[in-house]
């Protein structure tokens, strides 16, 4: 036996969370609640297999923020594990926007009150941002996933590949 590489480990295990578009389109909008937004737009490209985009006017995240956003266990809604008694939100940010990179590109484009534009960010698979730019977007917080889903189907796909390979051999 030998342990997996880390990026295949972080795959599968994102794959468990973010199942399907359904899943990504609800983690984004857990988050724009605990965002406290009070308009969320959700649009699909190919039933979001191409493209997922998420609108809301919710406080948007800080700068100081932006490069553990997407990186698992970060958050801002607490501190220890006895704050989970106490929590009133849908979740953590970071373990949600983590596990999309997984599974998908993803730009976030966020802009706070204090802020005066906004940026976007584009994340690689791990969550960490790649490069950002000044964006013309309004306060608020933008999420677009694009080519959902590549990563497992090719992973599901070297995976069949192997299995063949195998048949063939014995």
């Amino acid at each position: 036996m030998k342990q997996l590489p880390a990026a295949t480990v972080r795959l599968l295990s994102s794959s468990q969370i973010i199942t399907s578009v359904v899943s990504v389109v609800k983690e984004l909008i857990e988050n724009s609640l605990d965002a406290g937004a009070t308009s969320i737009d959700v649009k699909l490209e190919n039933y979001g297999f191409d493209k997922i985009e998420v609108r809301d006017n919710g406080e948007g995240i800080k700068a100081v923020d932006a490069p553990v956003m997407a990186m698992k266990y970060y958050t801002s809604k607490i501190s220890s594990h006895e704050d989970l008694e106490n929590l009133t939100t849908y979740g953590f940010r970071g373990e949600a926007l983590g596990s999309i990179c997984c599974v998908a590109e993803v730009l976030i484009t966020t802009r706070t009150a204090a802020d005066n534009f906004s940026t976007q960010y584009v994340l690689d698979g791990s969550g960490h941002i790649l490069s950002q730019k000044p964006s013309h977007l309004g306060q608020a917080f933008f999420v677009f996933c694009l080519i959902c889903f590549k990563k497992v189907l090719l992973l599901k796909f070297k995976c069949i590949a192997l299995r063949l390979i195998l048949i063939k051999t014995n």
